[in-house]
């Protein structure tokens, strides 16, 4: 398993520097980092009795994969659990990014078995450990072990991930964590050779025959790297007015950080950096896109998918030649009316972080151009 070290001395030194101490956060540093490393420890041996057990995973193809993306906040996960409900997909479940390797696959669909023969006691402690452990997150990203997941954890097992401003909110100072296509070639490869391996893994375990579905709102830093590896992968790309994803995402952040990481909030300083960083996604992204082949790459604005999620689906289906089953499209059908039903109560804006839309404006100047987005 790759492991970006820089990344990770750098994140360890930041913490414990008179410019960010504090022996709250210094505390939970250490109370992150060793069961972390445990936890990485236990997948990396799992994932060498893959190569004993399961050495075929090593063959299994990856084509022309569809990845939904967007910057956060943009409907990539209402998106994705809707194709998810198509069974020609594989997708992630959040516990297969947990413990990305086959012989836990297998290992938890046999306690699963043996917990239903027992009445289920281990799913429910498992539903009250979900439902405390993502406490506060319950109006912003309804997730747990069985929901559809971005793949970002296999990221977080490299120290490659802006996930990990949550608890390290440096994000400034963690450059190759922040873009993984700005590292030396070496590095990307050896990253890239890790992620094809957990693919590959996911697909044979799940369905050696079925279309890879990838749901990444954090992809921009990495998608010109992980396009090189994956070069036919067709992309949905959700596009919402930066008003709104962008104090919606730091909204997400700073549930944890008053908890985790309460100096973060101190002069908004921490709200401003990830702003900063989202204004770059939305740029890397509109550049990287101008060099996409047109056939693999379905622009959709964020108001339609909301408008009409039944539409979009079928819009992306024409889009990339596939075929809506009857039985999918009922599927689909029943939870886009679902969801219609739903209403958030999830309330945010740029001015409560500091932030201003005069700033959005001037830094995105050629993304508001492009959609015609409004002042």
């Amino acid at each position: 398993m790759y492991l970006h070290y820089p990344t990770l001395f750098r994140l360890i030194r930041l913490s414990f520097s008179r410019k960010y101490f504090s022996p709250r956060h210094a505390t939970l540093v250490f109370l992150f980092l060793v069961p972390f490393f445990i936890l990485r420890l236990f997948v990396w041996c799992m994932r060498l009795l893959d190569h004993l057990f399961f050495p075929a995973f090593r063959r299994q193809p990856l084509h022309a994969p569809l990845y939904i993306i967007g910057n956060p906040r943009s409907g990539t996960t209402f998106s994705h659990r809707l194709l998810a409900l198509d069974g020609q997909f594989a997708w992630f479940k959040l516990y297969h990014t947990i413990f990305p390797a086959i012989t836990c696959y297998k290992l938890f669909a046999l306690a699963g078995r043996v917990d239903r023969l027992l009445g289920s006691p281990g799913r429910r402690i498992l539903s009250v450990i979900s439902n405390r452990g993502f406490k506060g997150w319950e109006t912003i990203h309804r997730t747990g072990p069985e929901k559809a997941e971005s793949d970002e954890m296999l990221f977080m097992f490299a120290m490659l991930s802006p996930l990990l401003g949550l608890l390290f909110p440096f994000f400034r100072e963690m450059d190759a964590a922040m873009f993984v296509d700005r590292m030396p070639e070496r590095e990307r490869k050896k990253l890239m050779a890790y992620y094809k391996s957990c693919l590959q893994r996911h697909l044979y375990a799940t369905g050696p025959d079925k279309i890879l579905l990838q749901k990444v709102a954090l992809i921009a830093g990495r998608l010109d790297t992980i396009h090189s590896l994956l070069p036919d992968m067709r992309i949905v790309h959700l596009v919402r007015h930066p008003y709104e994803s962008i104090p919606s995402l730091i909204s997400m952040f700073e549930v944890t950080w008053k908890s985790l990481a309460p100096r973060a909030r101190e002069n908004n300083r921490a709200c401003r950096e990830l702003a900063e960083l989202i204004c770059d996604y939305y740029l890397h992204l509109h550049e990287l896109e101008k060099d996409f082949p047109a056939d693999r790459l379905l622009k959709i604005r964020y108001e339609e998918l909301v408008a009409d999620p039944r539409a979009t689906v079928h819009r992306i289906y024409r889009a990339f030649g596939m075929e809506v089953r009857p039985d999918f499209d009922s599927r689909l059908a029943e939870e886009t009316g679902r969801a219609r039903k739903y209403r958030s109560r999830h309330r945010y804006s740029l001015e409560q972080y500091g932030l201003s839309r005069e700033m959005i404006r001037n830094r995105l100047q050629p993304i508001f151009e492009e959609y015609a987005f409004s002042d």
